[in-house]
């Protein structure tokens, strides 16, 4: 296994893939969860760049690459990253050669991760999202999108199986004895995302960004939309699942119900200015928010069994989980009324 020391030793060479002969300097700032994320300065212009963490698969850096590309030629009131070309033409480079990791640079925007305290944050956020999905359902860039969608499942990860799931939550490892019932909860609401998957395929599709956040957008410094950021995972799926990772970023059980149906409605106000959902989108949401949720279980899963993350990071996704899940039983058809409304 490479030393740490050895791979920032590597990923402080990468700079020069891009910029033979010049002088650069690279630093260690906020990134993502998923991926190593440096700085770099050339000449003044600050770039990122990204060393790929979740993956080694070139295909999907390449269909990630060419939406930013075409996305880049469209006009919104935002920035996207975009990928930064190599003296080759290319896009991605190995970070050395025996461990096959990826690293990719992108421009670089200015601002903070939003946290949504202030209700008037709502209205700019969905409208940003809607923008976003209404020009993504133009793009086209020739080559087959390699994530699956939301309710294939069972592709999230390899260790992850329906059956695997299935037998974690019925009977957990001694660390996870004492979570036994909450998982048995949650394997009831799998089973009953597995009974609406046939209509889920029914709805309209098209390419979406699959995991806008607070910590994947930026916000200047009086609080506007400055971008969008971390396309890794885009790809064709349902077109109201955009909608549904959102709104599941906003549903904070902790807060009054009054005060998380505000928050919704104008975010969903803001969303509809540009995308105008069917009824059947509308009434499959809650179903899609309760995906996003599953879907965030059987990642850190994944990431357990593979020895990843540590056996607290999955106890305390399993609390939330059972927790957002439960909220969205509980309050999920008075929230689509209030969207509705």
């Amino acid at each position: 296994m490479m030393q740490v020391k050895d791979q920032e030793e590597l990923i402080t060479c990468l700079p020069e893939r891009w910029f033979p002969n010049q002088t650069w300097t690279l630093r260690t700032g906020e990134g993502g969860m998923n991926n190593t994320t440096r700085f770099v300065e050339v000449n003044g212009i600050s770039y990122v760049l990204r060393v790929y963490e979740t993956h080694r698969d070139l295909d999907k850096i390449h269909y990630e690459h060419a939406v930013l590309r075409a996305l880049s030629a469209q006009k919104l009131p935002y920035r996207l990253p975009v990928p930064i070309q190599l003296p080759s033409g290319k896009t991605v480079v190995e970070v050395d050669s025996g461990q096959g990791k990826l690293a990719a640079l992108f421009t670089f925007t200015d601002g903070c991760n939003p946290t949504w305290e202030h209700p008037w944050q709502m209205l700019p956020f969905g409208e940003a999202v809607g923008r976003l999905s209404q020009v993504l359902v133009t793009i086209q860039v020739g080559l087959k999108p390699v994530y699956p969608p939301y309710y294939e499942i069972e592709h999230i990860h390899p260790r992850c199986t329906p059956e695997a799931i299935d037998a974690f939550c019925m009977a957990p490892p001694e660390p996870f004895r004492a979570l036994q019932s909450t998982l048995l909860y949650i394997r009831e609401r799998f089973a009953a995302f597995y009974n609406e998957i046939p209509q889920l395929k029914k709805l309209p599709h098209q390419l979406v960004h699959g995991d806008i956040n607070g910590s994947n957008m930026l916000i200047d410094e009086d609080g506007r939309i400055a971008a969008v950021l971390d396309f890794e995972f885009v790809t064709e799926d349902v077109r109201v699942m955009e909608l549904a990772v959102c709104l599941s970023d906003l549903i904070d059980p902790a807060l009054p119900e009054e005060e998380l149906e505000r928050r919704c409605s104008a975010f969903y106000k803001g969303y509809r200015a540009f995308i105008d959902l069917h009824e059947e989108e509308l009434r499959l949401l809650p179903m899609l928010i309760e995906l996003r949720r599953l879907d965030v279980f059987v990642h850190f899963l994944g990431r357990y069994l593979d020895g990843v993350d540590a056996q607290s990071v999955l106890v305390d996704i399993i609390h939330s989980t059972a927790e957002k899940v439960q909220w969205l039983q509980e309050h999920g058809s008075k929230l689509l009324l209030s969207l509705k409304r």
